[in-house]
């Protein structure tokens, strides 16, 4: 009886943790699609500064209501400040890419991540992959490769956007993962919003002074468009979530085996899909939902497939892979 008990304990937090990974990437889509959605009037520097200067507030009065250990004083750690760094380039990346490309080939781009995370774990820290593993690196670069369908006429500069952003949050997997480990996640993300707050004023400083009087992409290169009282609520919002997620995403890496979650991050990809269709109208076209379909696969298999390696070494590896999506980065 004690047995059964404690399996349905195991399977019932492991449930809860699935249902907090899949709620979190739905309502992290969400947010990225309305930061596409809003592109047209706003300026990527302003929506990077509004919104994590909300979220690090929500943040703060988490940490201090709460009495999370170490509270703000423990921000010392230069590696949390090295992810942090790392997560800002990505959004950034990632951001600016929107307006010029669709919401969903956008995310399958970024979704290569897994695909650098592994490689970044084999010559950064050694870990082995075995044959699997390699072949679902090729097998999600073949998927890229089909989703974007790169040719002399199509291929365009922005499109390298996303998988710059792939690069920079699987980098930043690799510093939590060897050098974070024990900071609370909390203040992890309320590091990651105090600077990404930083870089979006710094921005807004440097297109202050040196933007083109009239610029040619006005999401990138606009300072500070008026904002609406609806546009002021609704960028609170998006910090408000911003800092929800980051709650759902640690529990959910607390409550259910990291591989299992990694593999249900992916769903990003389905929600990012249905919001371009949604709020863009928005249909990949077939070629891309193979592709897509593709690279989740890889991603898939990535995460879960523990390879020849055993012990240390594979724990080391299946963890780097939960952190495989973008609902990873704000843990």
């Amino acid at each position: 009886m004690e047995w059964k008990h404690d399996t349905f304990n195991s399977l019932g937090r492991h449930t809860l943790g699935l249902a907090a990974i899949t709620a979190a990437v739905f309502l992290l889509s969400l947010s990225d699609g309305l930061v596409k959605a809003m592109g047209d009037r706003l300026g990527l520097a302003q929506i990077v500064f509004v919104r994590s200067v909300f979220a690090a507030l929500v943040l703060a009065a988490v940490i201090f209501v709460f009495r999370v250990r170490g509270g703000l004083r423990r921000m010392h750690s230069r590696w949390a400040w090295m992810r942090s760094l790392c997560l800002t380039a990505m959004w950034v990346c990632y951001y600016a890419s929107l307006p010029s490309l669709s919401f969903a080939l956008a995310a399958a781009c970024y979704y290569t991540s897994p695909v650098w995370m592994a490689l970044l774990s084999r010559f950064l820290l050694g870990e082995p992959l075995g044959a699997m593993r390699w072949a679902a690196v090729l097998f999600s670069f073949a998927g890229v490769v089909v989703a974007v369908n790169p040719t002399v006429e199509t291929l365009s500069p922005v499109v390298l956007l996303p998988f710059f952003a792939a690069f920079f949050y699987a980098l930043s997997a690799i510093i939590t993962w060897s050098r974070c480990q024990q900071e609370e996640p909390a203040l992890l993300a309320f590091n990651l919003n105090i600077t990404l707050a930083v870089a979006g004023g710094a921005g807004l400083v440097g297109l202050t002074i040196f933007a083109p009087t009239n610029p040619t992409d006005s999401f990138i290169l606009a300072v500070w468009p008026a904002l609406t009282t609806r546009d002021w609520l609704l960028l609170a919002g998006l910090g408000l979530l911003l800092a929800l997620i980051a709650t759902m995403v640690a529990q959910a890496y607390r409550m259910a085996p990291s591989p299992l979650v990694g593999v249900f991050d992916n769903a990003y990809l389905l929600f990012a899909a249905m919001w371009g269709l949604v709020l863009f109208s928005e249909i990949p076209t077939v070629r891309e939902g193979i592709g897509m379909a593709m690279i989740a696969t890889g991603a898939v298999v990535m995460a879960l497939w523990s390879g020849p390696s055993a012990g240390t070494s594979g724990n080391k590896d299946r963890a780097l892979q939960s952190c495989g999506a973008p609902s990873g980065t704000l843990q």
